[in-house]
């Protein structure tokens, strides 16, 4: 999907811009930006004693998301739908306080965004949107229950070292997680980072990120195909905890667990006949997210298809938040459209 976003600003309710980028289209003035936000933002507090959201034009929308004093601004067209550019505002919003803290201690001297270009990018760029940051999921590899418990087994051997954080691990593969110990929101935020900042020839990578309210180092590793994310305390260096990793990396590939050495595709026709044209499910408990790729064919006719299903999904998602609503059906010239919802399980099928 494309969220056709067209200009991204971080202001500062002091009159600062602190970020401003234009992907496509033509750019907007950051000054008239920053002037017309703070008056919005103001008319609806004073007014109505609420946060400015959306504002609407025949043409796009502006999009806002506050966090205390800063304000994040996402300018689109009107195809992208404005739960899917919030959701993807809440993730950068995490991502950022993720890398800088909490916002409450983003400063001047501290919230550098200069150097965080690239994961920006990876959010709004021109390239095809990943459907799970809209839905708040995952891309997960399915294994068997035993491999999983011997990968569980490993991943224990390695939080014994003084220092590794519980529940602090998780392997990847590609831009999904094979197996992870973190809560569904760190799990997210490590896979996105790994995304937008891949390891490439290198074999280890540090960085300090925020999470569960205190500073903490993350370490990615390369062990042949797959990344493995160990979360350590503030005070614990890569050497300290390097011997437990070099163990547990000769455990698991002695193991001859049976997972894949490649990011698997997803095909449509796996889980579906030729009349489904697009589906997407998502289980809100695990954050594992299906969309396969759709069945080939014109672009033209694809841009079409992910167009009509994504306007569909935008109406169905907002309709199954009506308490008491489980179905939604509608019918448009050639396409039909369901969506269901059944307790932790979410599926949409065009």
């Amino acid at each position: 999907m494309s969220l056709a976003i067209k200009n991204f600003f971080v202001l500062h309710k002091s009159g600062r811009v602190y970020f401003s980028r234009n992907y496509h289209g033509n750019p907007l003035d950051s000054s008239l930006v920053l002037g017309f936000s703070a008056s919005v933002s103001n008319f609806s507090r004073t007014l109505l004693g609420e946060e400015i959201k959306e504002v609407i034009s025949s043409k796009g929308r502006i999009l806002y998301k506050e966090y205390g004093d800063f304000m994040f601004v996402a300018h689109s067209d009107l195809q992208a739908g404005s739960t899917a550019v919030q959701a993807v505002l809440r993730d950068v919003g995490g991502m950022f306080e993720f890398l800088f803290g909490t916002f409450e201690f983003w400063d001047e001297d501290f919230f550098d965004l200069k150097g965080a270009q690239d994961i920006v990018s990876m959010y709004f760029g021109k390239e095809m949107q990943d459907p799970s940051m809209v839905v708040g999921g995952i891309h997960q590899i399915h294994l068997d229950p035993s491999v999983i418990e011997r990968i569980d087994r490993l991943i224990s051997f390695l939080e014994s070292q003084d220092g590794v954080c519980g529940n602090g691990t998780m392997l990847m593969l590609g831009d999904s997680a094979l197996f992870s110990r973190f809560d569904l929101v760190e799990t997210r935020k490590i896979l996105q980072y790994n995304k937008a900042r891949p390891l490439g020839a290198a074999t280890v990578r540090f960085t300090p990120v925020f999470c569960n309210n205190a500073w903490h180092n993350l370490y990615l590793v390369r062990i042949n195909s797959y990344i493995l994310a160990v979360l350590t305390f503030i005070d614990k260096t890569y050497e300290s905890i390097v011997s437990k990793i070099d163990e547990f990396r000769v455990s698991f590939v002695q193991s001859r667990l049976e997972i894949p050495m490649e990011e698997p595709p997803i095909l449509l026709r796996l889980f579906a006949k030729r009349e489904t044209l697009a589906m997407l499910y998502h289980n809100i408990q695990t954050g594992h997210t299906v969309f396969p790729q759709l069945r080939p064919g014109p672009d033209v006719q694809q841009k079409e298809i992910l167009g009509t299903f994504w306007g569909f999904f935008y109406n169905a998602s907002s309709t199954l938040k009506i308490p008491g609503v489980s179905e939604f059906s509608i019918t448009r010239d050639q396409y039909r459209f369901y969506a269901r919802s059944e307790g932790v399980h979410k599926l949409y099928v065009l």
